[in-house]
């Protein structure tokens, strides 16, 4: 073996080396610069002007559920929605073309509608192969 390589000890043997302790500077607990991780304060200038907060302001609450405004959903679109969801949940997504096929469908019976989220369903599970625990 050469000088730079020396020829370790053999297993179970303690080197006859020791190493030095680190230095205070390669030491992680303790940092060699100083520096402080906190960001110094705006300068005046670039504080937002604002009248100074008072105890009794207190943001409005929300509204409560019979205030709130409640339209309702027009059963085409209600049909729409549920045909987008069953087409996501299957997996397919959306192309240029779909959303007037999606609507016209949504425009049929509600019959119509369920059979076709139901054969969309039933395609989605078909198609996909889940694992299952042994």
């Amino acid at each position: 073996m050469s000088l730079d390589r020396p020829t370790p000890p053999p297993y179970g043997a303690a080197p006859d080396y020791t190493l030095a302790p680190p230095r205070p500077e390669d030491r992680l607990d303790t940092l060699a610069l100083p520096l402080d991780l906190r960001l110094p304060p705006p300068r005046p200038e670039d504080r937002v002007a604002c009248e100074p907060w008072r105890g009794d302001d207190r943001p409005l609450p929300p509204p409560r559920p019979e205030e709130r405004l409640q339209g309702p959903v027009a059963l085409p679109d209600r049909r729409r929605l549920d045909l987008q969801a069953a087409l996501t949940a299957a997996g397919i997504a959306p192309e240029a073309g779909d959303t007037v096929a999606v609507a016209d469908i949504a425009g049929l019976g509600d019959a119509t509608v369920r059979a076709v989220i139901g054969w969309i369903e039933a395609a989605g599970r078909a198609s996909w192969t889940r694992p299952h625990a042994v």
